[in-house]
C-alpha cells in the first residue's frame, strides 16, 4: 500500500514538474515576443525621430536650406553695405574736396574694365559697371538705377566652358525646334564674322564671363541708325533698326551701331558687339539653371516671362521702368523689344537673322525670354536683315 502510494505521488511530481516546465517555456516566449513588439515600437519611434530630424519642419535638410539662404542675404547686404558706404564717402568727399576712393579693378574675381566703376552688385545677382565716375558704388536699387548718369552694363559669369553653348529657346510653355539650319557664326555672312565670333569665344571663356547691356539700347532722339546709342534707364527704346543691310553686310543697322559703340564711348578695355545667341543663352543659363537642361519650371521667366516684362501693350515703353521686369539687375530681357542676335537661319528658300525675346504686343506665355524669333514678333513677315519695326530693337555686349 506504501509503495502503491509513493508511486502515485512520484507521478504527480512528475507531473507537476512537466507542467511547469511547459508553463516556464510559455511565459519565456511571451516575454520574448513582447520584448520583440518593445523593439519595433522603440525602433519606429527612433525611425520617426529621425525623419522629423532630417526632414521636419525644423530639420536638418530645412536648416541647411536656411543658412545657404541667409549667407546669400548676408552677401547681399555686405555688397549693399559697401555699396551705401562708398556712396556716402563720396558725397562726404565731394563736400569736402577730398579726392574719391579707389574704385576697385575687381569684385569676386570679376574684373572691373580700365575706364569703368563699379556700382554694386554680386556675382550671384549680377554685378554692375558704369561708364560714368559719379556712379561709383551708388548701388542696384531701381531707385537708384533712375539716378544713374552712365551707361550701364553687368557681368554674365560663364563658369563652365562646355555650357558656354546655343540651346533650344521656349515658346508657349514648350521647347522649342531645334533644326541644323540655325548656325553662328553664319558661315555665309560678311567677311569677318567667322573671326569677330571666335575672338568673343576666346575671350568669354578666358576671363569666364563677359558684360551684356544692363537696358535695351535706347536713343535720345527720335530713332535712326545715326543717333547716339545710350544704355541707360529712361531712354526711349531704339526699335525701327535694321540688323544690317543684308545677311552677307552688316553696315547700316544694329550690328554696326553695336560694334561702334565702344569707339563712340571710348572705351579702350573692352571689345564692343551685337549680342550673340550663345550669349543670349548664357543670360538664360544665369537666369536659371536648369536651362541648359531643357526642364525649366513652368513658371520660370525664361520659360513663361507673364507679369515679368512689357506684353500686351499697344507700343513700347521707355527702357528699364518697371523695377519688378528686371532679373540679375538686368532689365527688359522679356517684352517691350525683340532684340536682333548675330545668330542666322538659313536653307534653301528662306534666310534671315534671328531676333531673342518677346516684344510689347505678344503674351509673356507665347513669347519668353528665352523665344527665338522665325518671323518678325509683331506680324507674319521673314526676319530679312533689313526689316524694320518698332518691335524689334537690340542690345550690345562687350567682351575684355
Amino acid at each position: 500500500m506504501g509503495e502503491e502510494k509513493d508511486k502515485i505521488n512520484r507521478k504527480i511530481k512528475s507531473n507537476f514538474q512537466r507542467t511547469s516546465k511547459k508553463q516556464n517555456e510559455i511565459e519565456e516566449r511571451g516575454i520574448t515576443l513582447i520584448a520583440l513588439v518593445i523593439t519595433i515600437v522603440i525602433l519606429i519611434i527612433l525611425a520617426t525621430v529621425s525623419i522629423n530630424v532630417v526632414f521636419g519642419e525644423g530639420g536638418l535638410i530645412k536648416r541647411a536650406e536656411e543658412a545657404k539662404n541667409m549667407t546669400e542675404e548676408a552677401t547681399r547686404n555686405e555688397e549693399q553695405s559697401i555699396a551705401n558706404a562708398l556712396a556716402y564717402m563720396n558725397e562726404v568727399l565731394e563736400e569736402s574736396g577730398t579726392d574719391k576712393p579707389e574704385n576697385p579693378r575687381e569684385v569676386e574675381g570679376v574684373t572691373i574694365p580700365e575706364g569703368f566703376y563699379y556700382v554694386g552688385g554680386t556675382k550671384v545677382e549680377g554685378i554692375v559697371i558704369s561708364d560714368t565716375e559719379a556712379d561709383l558704388g551708388r548701388g542696384t536699387s531701381h531707385e537708384v538705377a533712375q539716378t544713374l548718369e552712365g551707361n550701364q552694363y553687368v557681368w554674365i559669369p560663364v563658369e563652365e566652358d562646355s555650357l558656354f553653348e546655343r540651346y533650344a529657346g521656349y515658346s508657349s510653355g514648350s521647347l522649342q525646334s531645334w533644326p541644323s539650319s540655325f548656325s553662328e557664326p553664319y558661315t555665309s555672312g560678311y567677311s569677318t564674322e567667322e573671326a569677330e565670333y571666335n575672338a568673343m569665344k576666346t575671350s568669354v571663356l578666358e576671363h569666364n564671363g563677359f558684360y551684356v547691356g544692363r537696358y535695351e539700347a535706347g536713343t535720345t532722339d527720335e530713332a535712326g541708325t545715326t543717333d547716339e546709342v545710350v544704355i541707360k534707364q529712361g531712354q526711349n527704346v531704339y526699335n525701327y533698326v535694321e540688323w544690317g543691310t543684308s545677311m552677307t553686310n552688316e553696315l547700316g543697322g544694329s550690328v554696326e551701331l553695336s560694334k561702334g559703340l565702344a569707339e563712340a564711348k571710348g572705351y579702350t578695355s573692352v571689345t564692343s558687339t551685337l549680342i550673340y545667341g550663345v550669349q543670349w543663352d548664357a543670360i538664360m543659363s544665369f537666369i536659371a539653371p536648369a536651362y541648359p537642361g531643357g526642364n525649366c519650371a513652368e513658371d520660370s521667366f525664361v520659360r513663361n516671362s507673364s507679369g515679368k516684362g512689357w506684353y500686351d501693350q499697344s507700343s513700347p515703353t521707355v527702357t528699364g521702368s518697371n523695377a519688378d521686369f528686371a532679373v540679375k539687375n538686368i532689365y527688359d530681357l522679356g517684352g517691350n523689344v525683340a532684340e536682333w542676335t548675330m545668330e542666322a537661319y538659313s536653307s534653301p528658300f528662306i534666310n534671315y537673322r534671328v531676333c531673342r525675346g518677346g516684344c510689347y504686343g505678344n503674351s509673356g506665355y507665347d513669347s519668353p525670354a528665352a523665344v527665338r524669333h522665325s518671323s518678325n514678333p509683331s506680324g507674319s513677315d521673314i526676319l530679312n536683315p533689313s526689316y524694320r519695326s518698332d518691335g524689334i530693337g537690340f542690345r550690345p555686349a562687350l567682351y575684355l
